[in-house]
């Protein structure tokens, strides 16, 4: 087994079909090495009989000619049968013999022929083959000629069924390979490699889903890269500041030591934010040593939020309004304040002065739906697939200015997602954004 495992797709598929074909032909074979030496036999024993029944209507003239049985007769008979190629035994009608060599009746395939005169047995013939020999020597050839044709038969067949093998298993092998050389050259980070295999099978269908699969590390390794990149500015920015204050701190060329301390603490509190996101969205990605799910209403969480968030949207003109109908749920009341918290946050951030966010929760066909909806600036078509991604932001420049990391949304999805639930976003660009959260309503609990 270990030798067979160490060979080629190829030389498997090969050896198995010639296997295959050569158990069929084995079989064939077998049957007809059965078969056809039987069926050989008794045309050879029919033809006995006929020739027995021939002689027979002889001797029986040579009867009626005197009478009687005379040892001419008997003679002429045996004599006959000779000629025809078998040997005759002529017995009366009580047994005894006439004519021919005795004990034929025990010999090789004998064949007992009644001997009738006007419908009386007048006697007896009993014939075998001359020389015990049941075939002829055109029937013994023609069944060596058969052997001699299965067995050139199995061997062309033998021949064909490799060539066609190895015409197969390359056939199947060459996708194969194809397949195996392009999960190497991903393997070795080449994450643009594709295999193109045509058609609609499964080998077709296989090489789709490497495709796929590469698209998929090619674009998360293109976001790894930007989050790192935009993690960096993050961590510069502040960083910066505060090693450009320390050192003008330390050549004495600040006035006024306390604005340069007040301007330190704001950097080091934007490190703390970005510090405490990201340890949020590592929590939140493994969310199920974190959440302990007890009965409670969404309605209850959102109210809480909204009174928190109420100062915020009044102090930046923004109307802010809610709709809250019981929904009952199995949550974590923390992490559902957090995804409740996240979304207003965002809708802050990204509705201007003068427009209006509304903060929604019902019951809905068997679910507890929790919507933001905004009137803000609205996030493009093309945009819509990467919000939930960590550290993405649209339009990095105006993101920069509204503040974050792009790691609030990322929680949220990593949160909703440990509740059970499902987010959805609809948005025009220009027009606003709804965030729909839809959570499973907790059973019996509800009316």
């Amino acid at each position: 087994m270990n030798a067979l495992g160490r060979l080629s797709l190829r030389v498997q598929l090969a050896l198995a079909l010639v296997a295959v074909a050569l158990l069929g032909i084995g079989i064939a074979t077998l049957f007809s090495n059965f078969g056809l030496p039987g069926l050989v036999n008794q045309a050879a024993h029919s033809r006995l009989e006929r020739q027995a029944g021939h002689l027979s209507s002889v001797a029986a003239a040579f009867y009626a000619e005197k009478g009687r049985w005379t040892p001419a007769a008997g003679s002429a008979v045996v004599h006959e049968g000779r000629i025809a190629g078998i040997e005759a035994e002529l017995l009366d009608a009580r047994g005894k013999r006439i004519a021919g060599r005795a004990g034929l009746g025990h010999g090789a395939a004998p064949v007992r022929e009644p001997i009738l005169v006007k419908g009386k047995r007048v006697g007896v013939l009993v014939v075998t083959p001359l020389g015990n020999q049941v075939l002829t020597p055109e029937e013994q050839h023609l069944r060596h000629s058969l052997d001699r044709l299965h067995l050139l038969s199995a061997g062309i067949s033998a021949l064909a069924a490799l060539l066609v093998a190895l015409l197969v298993a390359e056939t199947l092998a060459r996708p194969l390979r194809r397949i195996r050389l392009a999960a190497e050259r991903m393997e070795e980070g080449e994450l643009d490699a594709r295999v193109d295999i045509p058609g609609t099978n499964e080998l077709a269908a296989v090489g789709h889903a490497l495709n796929r699969l590469a698209a998929t590390l090619e674009h998360e390794e293109e976001v790894r890269r930007e989050s790192v990149a935009d993690l960096a500015h993050e961590l510069r920015t502040p960083v910066s500041g505060l090693l450009s204050r320390v050192e003008a701190a330390q050549d004495r060329v600040l006035e006024d030591v306390h604005a340069n301390l007040e301007a330190m603490h704001v950097e080091a509190l934007r490190l703390s934010v970005l510090l405490d996101d990201l340890t949020r969205l590592a929590e939140a990605q493994r969310p199920g040593m974190l959440i302990e799910k007890h009965p409670l209403d969404v309605a209850t969480v959102g109210e809480e939020q909204a009174q928190a968030f109420f100062p915020r949207f009044a102090e930046k003109e923004i109307g802010f309004e809610t709709a809250l109908a019981p929904a009952l749920v199995l949550g974590d009341a923390g992490r559902l304040s957090q995804i409740v918290s996240n979304l207003l946050e965002n809708a802050l951030r990204y509705t201007p002065s003068g427009e209006r966010v509304t903060l929604r929760v019902r019951e809905e066909a068997e679910s507890a739906v929790l919507e933001v909806i905004d009137t803000g600036i609205g996030i493009a078509p093309e945009d819509l697939r990467h919000i939930f991604t960590r550290f993405w932001r649209g339009e990095k420049s105006r993101s920069r200015e509204t503040g974050g990391a792009g790691i609030g949304l990322a929680i949220v999805a990593e949160l909703v997602h440990a509740h059970d639930g499902r987010i959805d976003v609809e948005s025009k660009l220009g027009e606003g954004s709804t965030f729909r959260v839809t959570l499973p309503l907790a059973a019996g609990l509800h009316e």
